[in-house]
């Protein structure tokens, strides 16, 4: 090799050729474009998943006022039907009539209802009803009281 052979070589090496000088800009925009296309595709995505998401609200709120509109009309049939008219109505399908004063029949039960001092008088009976403990008995009381009973039968 001759002398400007042997010069010219380090001056090669330290000069670079044009197309790495283009890769070396190239190969970062090349990433910067990649990672910001990776971003949009996961902002486009998470957008996606938000917008059916809230379709699928919307559509349950129309769902859930559909069924609340059947419920309120359900319920309005529900009391029409048990209105006094429709009642009436409808006993008089089965036979029933409204009874007159005439024919409606009152039985009286001894011991029992408002005037039993009247009942006691007119039968004769002598029943000694303290009305004011009546109700006054609190378990524990109704307890010994049972218990005793219980006691006086076995003897």
């Amino acid at each position: 090799m001759s002398e400007s052979d042997i010069e010219s070589v380090p001056r090669k090496a330290f000069t670079q050729s044009q197309w790495r000088r283009h890769r070396q800009i190239t190969v970062p925009i090349l990433i910067i474009v990649f990672a910001l296309a990776m971003f949009g595709a996961i902002y486009l995505a998470e957008t996606s998943r938000a917008a059916v998401t809230g379709r699928h609200v919307q559509q349950l709120r129309r769902e859930i006022e559909s069924l609340g509109y059947e419920n309120d009309l359900l319920h309005a049939n529900n009391a029409y039907l048990q209105s006094a008219a429709q009642l009436m109505e409808r006993a008089k399908e089965f036979g029933y009539v409204p009874l007159q004063l005439e024919q409606i029949e009152y039985m009286v039960i001894p011991g029992f209802g408002h005037d039993l001092a009247e009942d006691n008088a007119s039968d004769n009976l002598t029943v000694n009803i303290d009305h004011t403990n009546y109700y006054d008995e609190n378990l524990a009381d109704w307890i010994l009281g049972y218990l005793q009973e219980l006691d006086w039968g076995n003897k």
